[in-house]
């Protein structure tokens, strides 16, 4: 019996686009599973707290509001069959992302290109006994 197909998709939305959840998605349609690991740079914490205040509202409520946003967002367009998690991008965070597909059992991590360059993601990647996929950004 073979187990079920399940990737991590690594996703940071304020930078790469859709590429990795493209590629979350194809597994999903052909029957399997897919977490979808969304990264708060520093980007990211930007655009919350411009959003914060345009609309008036505490850092904690926008970010709550944009990972409603965001969760909702994913789920609809896997119609509920998947994970989603959010991590900081810090310097742990490769670490966090394969333990996960380890702990979860993935058969795959797919991750944006701009990832794979940084030192510590290089050794994640290179060390890891998971398939990983090098997404490139998405076409604008």
């Amino acid at each position: 019996m073979t187990s079920q197909e399940h990737i991590i998709a690594v996703v940071d939305p304020a930078q790469d686009g859709e590429s990795t959840v493209d590629l979350a998605e194809q597994v999903v349609d052909r029957g399997g599973r897919a977490t979808v690991v969304v990264l708060l740079s520093r980007k990211t914490v930007d655009e919350v707290t411009a959003f914060a205040d345009a609309e008036n509202l505490t850092y904690p409520d926008a970010h709550e509001i944009i990972v409603e946003r965001l969760t909702e967002s994913y789920l609809a367009r896997f119609g509920g069959k998947t994970q989603v998690a959010f991590v900081a991008d810090n310097s742990d965070t490769n670490r966090l992302v394969f333990s996960r597909a380890a702990r979860d059992a993935a058969t795959s991590v797919a991750m944006p290109q701009r990832l794979a360059k940084r030192r510590g993601w290089k050794s994640s990647v290179s060390g890891s006994p998971i398939p990983v996929t090098i997404a490139p950004p998405k076409a604008a």
